[in-house]
């Protein structure tokens, strides 16, 4: 066995102290770096979602023509109730609840979708990872609600705008046709 003097084992046991707090200090400031890159790289937005559901362009019509449907069923009901029995009516309640359940989804589902495309949209361009509804947020985060309405607002009206246009367009062309051939 090897026999080392008192000074030895004590220079011995500094140089591995020395290292073992240089690995420490060295893996400290290693995650602390990745940490910090990881936060760059990872920013969290936030969207009000219930005001972008309320201000969409499109929510307006969806819910005047459900109103309708809604309202439609209900004379439906009204009209038809006094031949059925209990039964049938409980039945023709519970099918009428589901036609107005699949209305509703084929009403919002668009509306979803184009709240969902600009919020990416608007994320992409900030640079942003993660998007979360406001209401599950205590601290932190870009608001992006008002750039995402902005742009639902922009998309709605380029919608509007080159459909009437193009109908302009094509009545346009339709009497220049016409009064060619007259003359």
């Amino acid at each position: 066995m090897i026999n080392f003097e008192k000074k030895q084992v004590k220079i011995i046991s500094v140089i591995i102290a020395a290292v073992f707090v240089f690995s420490i200090v060295a893996l400290g400031v290693s995650q602390y770096q990745s940490g910090m890159a990881g936060a760059s790289s990872s920013n969290v937005g936030i969207v009000d979602y219930s005001k972008l559901i309320a201000e969409h362009p499109g929510m307006q019509p969806a819910r005047e023509k459900y109103e309708a449907a809604a309202k439609q069923v209900q004379e439906d009901f009204q009209n038809q109730a006094a031949n059925m029995t209990p039964e049938q009516q409980q039945q023709f309640i519970e099918q009428k609840q589901k036609e107005m359940q699949d209305k509703q989804k084929e009403l919002i589902d668009p509306i979803r979708n184009s709240i969902e495309e600009q919020v990416k949209a608007v994320a992409d361009s900030r640079g942003i990872n993660v998007v979360l509804d406001k209401n599950n947020v205590l601290y932190g985060g870009q608001d992006i609600t008002q750039d995402v309405l902005t742009k639902i607002q922009a998309q709605g009206d380029v919608t509007t705008d080159s459909t009437n246009s193009s109908d302009a367009t094509s009545d346009e062309a339709t009497d220049t046709t016409n009064s060619s051939g007259q003359n």
